[in-house]
This record gives structure tokens, C-alpha cells and sequence, in this order.
């Protein structure tokens, strides 16, 4: 009787050690906020007094910061959830935001306001009841749709190195397809649908193992996140409540550069991880399906992906700061 007395006595205390633990990781979100938030400042501070390498220092550490969650997903699944929160971080604050503007309009615009988490995420949970099947399939049609419309949007940005007016020419033509009176609503309910069933497939996977499986699914939560701060901020802030272009300069927060402009250095880090993790997502869904086929490429096609996808980020990333057409004015 002792001995069972022993064994109950030790199991309630591994509990209780497990129950704190799992408190504690998600300390690591917080912590990882408040300097990152030290970081943007930092940015600001280099850009205001001509940093030079010190500027592309800072931008380096904040962008770096909400990925060292990456490091903590494989130990539990209390530290898997805080590793997904500490990635998310960047959209997260921006969406945020986005949110309490509109929902401070008052009326049917705080109802949506406070409607888009919930359905995002606790109809993506509810939803993970379904059949795998169903969502995998769900998951796949929106994000062809998507995916077409995503990588336009990038080549689009690019154009900007070159100058204002050849972005500007490319962003009309794409415009008489993506806000077609039926294109547009079909987008954004591929883009619900896309988030709904994202979240549901990371939620069903929660006890994933492998660090690449954890990539795919922080790329995913990254994009959703970053896709309902992104509609929040041109469908609704910009275009239905402040009839703002939402162009180029809007994206770069003015004339002079996400830099140099009060408030959207923290747009840095946002951008340049959402596209980064789309590339991310898309060369991990192509890895599993190489991978099922017993393909000996898939490694290297997602190690591919990866690449192009920072190049590209970086590149934007440069026109948003600054460099080439914005810096012309042309």
C-alpha cells in the first residue's frame, strides 16, 4: 500500500511539474515581444540617423527574433503552441491593430472586427473535426486560386525596382482581373476558406513530429495571420472606410519608405516574413507531395523554393525601404 501510495504521490507530482512547465513556455512569446518591440525601435533610430550597416543590423535581428521559435517546437506541445505564437508575432501586432481601428468605428464594424478571429481560429478548430480528406482537399483548391493571385501580386511588387510607373501599369492591368465584380468575392472566399481550413489542418496535426513538418504548419498559421491583418488593412481600412488608394505607397506607408516613415517600420519584418513564408509553405506542400511519389528531389526542391522565396523577399523588401523607383519618384 506504501508503495501505491509512493507511485500516486510521484505521478501527481510529474503532473503538476508537466502543468507548470507548459505555463512557462508561453513566457517565451512574451519575452521574445517585448525586445522585438526593442528591435523595431532600434530601426527607427539607425534609419533617423543614417546607420548605414547598423540599419540593415536591426532589421536583421527583428526579423530574426519571432523565427527563434522554430527552436523550442520539439519538446512539447506547450512549447510547439508558444514556438507558433512567437512566429506569428509580426502579424499578430499589425492585425491587431488593424482590428481595434475598425472596431472602433462603432457599429457593424466593431461586430466585424471582432468577429474575424473568431471565426478564423475558432471555426478552423471546429472545423478539424471533419474528415482530413475534406480539408486537404478544401485546403488544395483554395490554394491554387490563391497561389496564382499571391505570386502575380509579388511580380507586381518587383516592378517597383524599376519605377513607380512601371509597377503602377502592372498593378492596372492585374486589377481588371482580381477586382473583376466576380473574381474579388471569389478570392476572398477562397481566402476564408484557405484560413478555416489551414487552421483546422494544424490543429488536427498538433502532435506533428519533425522539424520540417513544423515549418509547414508555422508557414501556414504565419500566412493566415498575415492574410487576415493584409484584407483588414486594404479591403476595409483603406478602401471602404478611408477611400484610400491602396497602391504601392500605401504598401511602403509614403513617399519616403517604410524607413522613414512614423509608424510602418514595424511593416518591415511583417512583409518580408509573409513572403517568405509563402514560399515556405508552398515548397513544403511540394516537398510532401514529391515525397509521396518517392521522388529523390524533394529536399531539394523545397531547399529551392526556400531560396527563390528569400531572394524574392529581399528584393521587395529593398523597393518598399526605398531603393529604386520610390527613391526616384518615377
Amino acid at each position: 500500500m506504501g508503495a501505491t501510495l509512493t507511485a500516486t504521490s510521484n505521478l501527481s507530482r510529474t503532473k503538476a511539474e508537466t502543468g507548470i512547465r507548459g505555463v512557462l513556455w508561453f513566457l517565451y512569446p512574451l519575452c521574445v515581444f517585448l525586445i522585438y518591440k526593442q528591435a523595431l525601435h532600434a530601426i527607427s533610430y539607425t534609419a533617423a540617423n543614417d546607420g548605414g550597416p547598423l540599419v540593415v543590423l536591426t532589421m536583421a535581428a527583428a526579423i530574426g527574433l519571432p523565427l527563434t521559435g522554430l527552436a523550442i517546437m520539439h519538446w512539447s506541445l506547450p512549447a510547439a503552441f508558444a514556438g507558433y505564437l512567437t512566429i506569428v508575432i509580426p502579424p499578430l501586432i499589425t492585425a491587431t491593430g488593424g482590428l481595434i481601428h475598425v472596431g472602433a468605428q462603432g457599429g457593424y464594424w466593431t461586430m466585424l472586427a471582432v468577429s474575424v478571429p473568431v471565426v478564423v481560429f475558432g471555426g478552423g478548430a471546429a472545423l478539424s473535426l471533419s474528415p482530413g480528406r475534406v480539408l486537404l482537399k478544401a485546403h488544395r483548391a483554395t490554394a491554387l486560386l490563391l497561389g496564382i493571385f499571391v505570386l502575380a501580386h509579388l511580380t507586381n511588387h518587383l516592378f517597383a525596382l524599376h519605377s513607380l510607373a512601371a509597377h503602377r501599369a502592372v498593378q492596372d492591368a492585374l486589377r481588371v482581373i482580381y477586382r473583376n465584380s466576380i473574381v474579388e468575392p471569389l478570392l476572398v472566399a477562397a481566402l476564408i476558406a484557405q484560413a478555416l481550413s489551414g487552421v483546422a489542418l494544424a490543429w488536427r496535426g498538433r502532435y506533428r513530429q519533425g522539424f520540417l513538418n513544423h515549418v509547414q504548419a508555422a508557414s501556414g498559421l504565419f500566412i493566415t495571420v498575415f492574410l487576415c491583418s493584409h484584407v483588414t488593412a486594404t479591403l476595409v481600412s483603406g478602401r471602404a472606410l478611408s477611400h484610400t488608394e491602396t497602391d504601392f505607397l500605401f504598401a511602403s506607408g509614403g513617399p519616403a519608405g517604410l524607413l522613414h516613415s512614423r509608424g510602418a517600420v514595424t511593416l518591415i519584418p511583417y512583409y518580408f516574413l509573409a513572403s517568405v513564408a509563402f514560399f515556405t509553405h508552398a515548397g513544403g506542400a511540394m516537398r510532401r507531395n514529391l515525397l509521396r511519389k518517392r521522388s529523390p528531389l524533394a529536399n531539394r526542391v523545397n531547399a529551392g523554393v526556400f531560396a527563390l522565396g528569400v531572394a524574392v523577399s529581399i528584393l521587395i523588401l529593398a523597393a518598399l525601404c526605398g531603393i529604386g523607383g520610390l527613391s526616384r519618384g518615377i
